[in-house]
């Protein structure tokens, strides 16, 4: 006996029957079993709604999964990383010293073989796998280079005609749009999850420099680093990069560096071989309403605590209570937001800065030096009885500087109308007594300053382009 397909009409026939016949059975009428099936303009809106955000993630997978790989590292683990913790728990250490996989995710952004990811993914990895969407697997990817002030990595295959992915441009970014996370998922590969922007601006994390983090609650598992985090058009706006658990596993809160700023490491690896940053030369802090309120001033910002002489902010006459509120005509409103504009800037651009001073605003245009390294940055102490910064002198330092000594403290920066700056200290001067004390380190100094007695006068001993200086006031 031949059994023909059945149509849409005659399938919607039989269910009206069965339905009767079930209706029947049950003591309800068939006009209201007639009615329940029908459906009001309401309802088919609201499906239509459903329907077409299904499609949009359906779209937005197929543009993005051909983009997506997997990565296995091989590495050797000191000790086993404990669960909870602010990065992925490391669910595959074995004992000390063994060498063991960990999985992760990344994205293509070339078509001949680069791949970003997370510096954590491949840290320490004596082999990296890449597995591609269609299976096809590379035993042997290496790093180009890596970045742990941001947590990205580049590595490279030898390959030709991948597809590579299109990047959003993060600063456009809305708290509660829909985004998609992908990647190998507990070592399921491919999954994709959805959830929204839940927060902007989060803090940096673990060992990271920079924060303006994207928080998403679409579900994020070890596995997921360095996969990216999708709009609905398939682009990227972000790279998954951690979680906050209490469990090792997803809990509604995960973070994705924005697409920006891997675009900017990427492209300094690329083109330089190293990661370099714009460097503005301010210390900042939030500002707070009672400041607002005694500067007249009404919106977002942050306050220059600090401006360091020399530096491309005070060249371009930025000063001290300054309340920076946009750069480039985006509005700042968090210290790590400034700061990730202005890291992923290239050394040697020109950027618009609005402050606002004095009752008014005004726009300058700062030409960004390059960031120092971190150590110089962190390693450094503000003496404000003299109203300057120092750092301790190093060999690599005192080579540079031509110094002619082996101890001592340099001067970075130094404040206007401050103590050093009315005796005559300069940046670059190497400051070698403070009173009667020799200064060999920060500690010396730091010790020197509590104890001046500015009433018996000030005495400082320093080198200067190879002379030894003393300036000082009775």
């Amino acid at each position: 006996m031949r059994v023909k397909p059945l149509n849409d009409r005659r399938r919607l026939s039989l269910i009206a029957v069965l339905a009767g016949g079930l209706a029947a059975g049950l003591g309800v009428p068939r006009l209201a079993v007639r009615g329940a099936l029908a459906q009001t303009p309401k309802q088919k809106a609201s499906l239509k709604h459903a329907t077409d955000l299904s499609l949009a993630f359906q779209q937005a997978t197929r543009q993005i999964a051909p983009s997506v790989v997997n990565i296995t590292s091989i590495r050797k683990t000191d000790s086993k990383r404990g669960a909870g913790s602010d990065r992925f728990p490391d669910w595959f250490s074995g004992p000390d010293g063994r060498a063991v996989p960990s999985q992760g995710s990344g994205v293509i952004i070339r078509a001949d073989g680069y791949i970003v990811t997370n510096h954590h993914v491949v840290e320490d990895a004596s082999k990296i796998r890449v597995t591609l969407a269609d299976g096809t697997e590379f035993p042997e990817a290496r790093i180009i280079g890596t970045d742990p002030e941001t947590d990205l990595a580049l590595i490279k295959i030898d390959a030709k005609g991948l597809r590579p992915a299109r990047f959003a441009d993060s600063d456009e970014i809305q708290v509660g749009q829909w985004v998609l996370a992908v990647g190998n998922s507990l070592g399921f590969a491919n999954t994709v999850t959805a959830g929204i922007v839940s927060a902007m601006g989060r803090p940096r994390i673990a060992r990271t420099r920079y924060g303006n983090l994207i928080q998403t609650d679409a579900a994020i598992n070890p596995g997921n680093s360095g996969g990216p985090l999708v709009n609905l058009q398939g682009e990227v706006i972000g790279i998954n990069t951690a979680i906050s658990t209490r469990t090792g596993g997803f809990m509604g809160i995960g973070f994705a560096i924005p697409a920006n700023m891997a675009r900017s490491v990427t492209r300094s690896i690329l083109e330089r071989g190293e990661v370099v940053r714009g460097y503005l030369g301010i210390t900042m802090e939030r500002l707070t309403a009672e400041y607002a309120a005694k500067a007249s001033y009404e919106g977002a910002g942050v306050q220059v605590k600090e401006v360091t002489q020399g530096s491309p902010a005070a060249v371009a006459g930025l000063e001290v209570d300054d309340i920076i509120t946009a750069i480039e005509g985006r509005e700042v409103s968090r210290m790590s937001q400034l700061q990730n504009a202005v890291a992923r800037r290239t050394p040697g651009s020109s950027v618009r800065i609005t402050v606002f001073h004095d009752g008014r605003t005004r726009r300058i245009n700062v030409t960004l030096g390059e960031r120092p390294p971190w150590e110089v940055l962190e390693d450094r102490l503000l003496v404000d009885e003299l109203g300057l910064v120092a750092i301790t002198l190093t060999p690599q330092r005192t080579r540079e500087l031509k110094a002619g000594v082996d101890e001592g403290v340099e001067v970075t920066a130094v404040f206007r109308r401050g103590l050093a700056d009315r005796v005559g200290v300069r940046p670059g001067d190497i400051i070698v007594t403070l009173g009667d004390r020799k200064i060999a380190d920060l500690t010396d100094l730091r010790l020197a300053a509590e104890k001046l007695d500015l009433d018996a006068g000030l005495h400082i001993t320093l080198h200067r382009n190879g002379r030894t200086i003393t300036l000082g006031i009775e």
